[in-house]
């Protein structure tokens, strides 16, 4: 196998980022956020995601906006994460897509919507993303913003056991054992 040098990693990502590659500026944001090949700074994570995102970068606009979600980095503001989400979300990133979704399924950056919760939710399911999948089925299961659909909801529990999440504190197990779907 390769060994893998983070320092050297973060150095070429640095590289990239000083000539305004946002993919570069993304994964030096990722380097400072979690310590890899340089110090953990939150800030400076914070500043590198900002760039990329002006770019259009959606996995930086995602990242930007689940900072701003928590404060991590920056002043917790609940609304510019959603705004950020949407943009990203707009261009099919699944994560962004599954947290918008718990945005509105919620009501926290935006006025509090199920149905879209929903509709968030089944486009970053269809991308494969197991948790959307779960959260999905969970509505289908309890009839929470769209209608009950117990095959729906066992066939979406089915598609998240077969990677091994268990995610959802085994709901889709119970859900199984109980025999439906």
């Amino acid at each position: 196998g390769v060994e893998t040098d983070e320092w050297e990693a973060a150095h070429q990502y640095y590289l990239a980022a000083n000539q305004g590659d946002a993919a570069g500026q993304t994964y030096l944001a990722l380097c400072y956020e979690n310590g890899r090949g340089v110090e953990r700074d939150e800030r400076e994570a914070v500043r590198l995601y900002r760039l990329a995102a002006k770019q259009g970068n959606s996995q930086s606009q995602f990242q930007l906006g689940a900072h701003y979600f928590v404060g991590a980095g920056v002043e917790k503001d609940e609304r510019e994460a959603v705004r950020l989400y949407m943009l990203a979300a707009e261009k099919g990133h699944a994560q962004a897509q599954f947290h918008l979704g718990i945005s509105y399924f919620v009501g926290a950056g935006v006025e509090r919507d199920k149905r879209e919760g929903v509709r968030l939710f089944r486009l970053a399911s269809d991308q494969g993303h197991v948790k959307a999948q779960i959260f999905l089925g969970i509505c289908y299961a309890n009839g929470t913003g769209v209608a009950v659909n117990e095959r729906e909801a066992a066939r979406l529990f089915r598609i998240a056991a077969a990677v091994g999440d268990v995610a959802g504190g085994g709901y889709p197990c119970r859900w199984g054992e109980q025999g439906r779907g």
